[in-house]
């Protein structure tokens, strides 16, 4: 018996032309960003100074994200930009705008790594298959088990204050819940 090829369906092409350049981009990016804190040993320079004043400006832009929503900067920074000048900037590897979306272009790799898996595991014959093991009272136990933990930590109260500035942290606040209304 042997194994039956199949031609690779131009839904697959198109999913690795797509998923190559984005995984490409994020590894680029993270050398990027190595490359950029390592080059902060010079403690004493004008440039880190500069450097380091931004980085709090970004720090703030964070916390006000969030604990309550887009700055004003961010916001302009969103409408600004097309997205034929993104995707160009995207293709051209510009450095800038891979270390300004590192998490996204990591995010969109992780992503298409699980894609390829379940494929792997769905679509061919490299791994085995294996018989399923079913067991009514451990079953029963986990999910009472979650059940509790879930209850625990819903019910207690959270004093957290933010980290940038120094405000409790509200969950679920006006501004998280007006998101789910439709």
């Amino acid at each position: 018996m042997g194994v039956e090829s199949v031609p690779i369906t131009p839904g697959q092409v198109s999913f690795l032309l797509g998923i190559a350049p984005v995984f490409v981009a994020w590894i680029y990016s993270e050398f990027l960003d190595y490359k950029r804190t390592s080059s902060h040993s010079k403690v004493h320079s004008d440039t880190n100074l500069v450097e380091l004043e931004n980085q709090t400006i970004k720090e703030d832009d964070r916390a006000v994200l969030l604990e309550g929503g887009l700055t004003k900067s961010a916001s302009a920074k969103f409408q600004t930009s097309s997205i034929k000048a993104n995707l160009i900037r995207f293709l051209t590897m510009d450095d800038t705008f891979l270390l300004e979306n590192r998490a996204t272009l990591r995010a969109m790799s992780e992503f298409g790594a699980i894609l390829i898996y379940f494929y792997i595991c769905d679509r061919t014959n490299l791994l085995a298959d294996s018989t399923k093991v079913y067991n009514r009272d451990l079953f029963l136990f986990l999910y009472a088990l979650l059940i509790i933990v879930s209850a625990m930590t819903s019910l207690k109260k959270h004093n957290d204050k933010s980290a940038f500035s120094g405000k409790s942290i509200l969950y679920l606040n006006r501004h998280q819940t007006e998101e789910f209304s439709f």
